[in-house]
């Protein structure tokens, strides 16, 4: 396992990640398929507020984070867009890597966890 994880506040407000979430979680066909094309074992979402503001934190099971990124830019799938649609309310300059233990799933306790998705298979 090679878990990572981001905290990134946006721009938007609880109804459009709600909304992003939703979408996400009505095709998890698509969602699985995308996650097999990346190589990713394993992707969580997770959402909170604090003094900042309304962020979103991105938790990924994925070796090469890289590949996978370009992967994942270059889709036709229409989750990849949705999804791409979403980043466009990320505040690019308050995305900040977090600390976690790389063997296992984290959680967030003052977080709701609004995806969890796996592939079928890699």
């Amino acid at each position: 396992m090679n878990y990572s994880a981001k905290k990134i506040y946006v721009t938007c407000g609880w109804k459009e990640v709600h909304e992003w979430a939703a979408y996400m979680q009505s095709h998890m066909d698509e969602v699985r398929q995308s996650l097999s094309q990346e190589q990713v074992r394993h992707e969580a979402w997770y959402a909170g507020q604090d003094d900042g503001g309304l962020y979103v934190i991105g938790v990924m099971d994925v070796d090469d984070q890289e590949a996978s990124a370009s992967i994942a830019a270059s889709s036709s799938l229409t989750i990849d867009q949705v999804h791409r649609q979403f980043k466009g309310h990320w505040d690019r300059s308050r995305i900040r890597d977090l600390q976690i233990a790389p063997g296992y799933p984290p959680s967030f306790k003052d977080c709701k966890l609004v995806l969890d998705a796996r592939p079928r298979s890699l």
